[in-house]
């Protein structure tokens, strides 16, 4: 099987993807988190891009340290050494005491060192070009490009990074859970990524998957943390299904002859 068929689904087999690593039972976007998710068999991880105030890529899911760390400010205030010196393990479970915050670096070397058929997901959560260009060029060097998905929910940032980059995927949403949204930024989409909880009504879901594959877009159904739910992606002709306990889908799925 190709890189590029590992993105679709097949009558025997949904992806099912491992949100921020197990965030239900790691430190999310930790390389604990992430060793966990892979050895666990999940097809594709998921995790969060932002840049430091000496323009280093560090995973991290919110553009603060404030709810996952030991400290408070901005990302981008912070050197990456001061970083490192940052609990974000603690947060979680005093378990993970003195856990420290990932580069993009480490992430994919531990990426590139799994599972050959491992997707990424790769989500900009800054918003900034730079850091697109410079995510892009890292997954570039560890050979992973043809294995990974930019994700963002701001629209500019995916209308320019298939316009900088016309060579990688990108992921988007639902026009409206996005950013400086404009019709033109389905164009650019591989994959949309469409949530299944909170308000969102059964209606909506059905809707929103009839138009991802009217445009020639791969729907990916999130978040699925009980077997009623990953049924229900089922039913949704989900084309992948994003758990933060990928074990709940793959088990389901498994059970479903769903993955093989």
């Amino acid at each position: 099987m190709t890189d590029s068929e590992l993105w679709y689904a097949r009558a025997d087999h949904i992806p099912v993807l491992g949100h921020r690593g197990i965030c239900a039972h790691y430190p999310e976007n930790t390389l604990p988190s992430f060793r966990a998710a892979i050895e666990l068999g999940v097809d594709l991880i998921e995790f969060d891009v932002n840049q430091t105030r000496d323009g280093e890529l560090v995973v991290i899911h919110d553009n603060s340290i404030d709810r996952t760390s030991d400290r408070k400010g901005l990302t981008r205030d912070y050197t990456l050494a001061e970083l490192k010196s940052f609990d974000f393990g603690s947060h979680f479970s005093a378990d993970y005491r003195g856990e420290q915050i990932p580069t993009l670096r480490e992430v994919l070397t531990l990426a590139s060192q799994s599972r050959r058929d491992l997707l990424l997901n790769v989500e900009i959560k800054d918003m900034a070009h730079d850091t697109v260009d410079r995510t892009v060029a890292m997954l570039h060097e560890f050979g992973l490009a043809e294995r990974s998905v930019i994700a963002c929910f701001d629209a500019e940032i995916i209308r320019y990074t298939k316009a900088a980059h016309p060579e990688m995927r990108t992921q988007g949403f639902p026009g409206r859970y996005m950013d400086n949204f404009t019709e033109e930024t389905y164009d650019a989409m591989f994959g949309m990524g469409i949530p299944i909880g909170g308000s969102t009504t059964d209606e909506q879901i059905v809707q929103d998957v009839a138009f991802a594959r009217a445009h020639g877009i791969l729907a990916w159904l999130f978040c699925a943390d009980t077997p009623a739910d990953v049924r229900r992606c089922v039913q949704f002709c989900a084309d992948n299904i994003t758990g933060n306990d990928p074990a709940v889908a793959l088990n389901t799925l498994r059970a479903m002859g769903l993955h093989a």
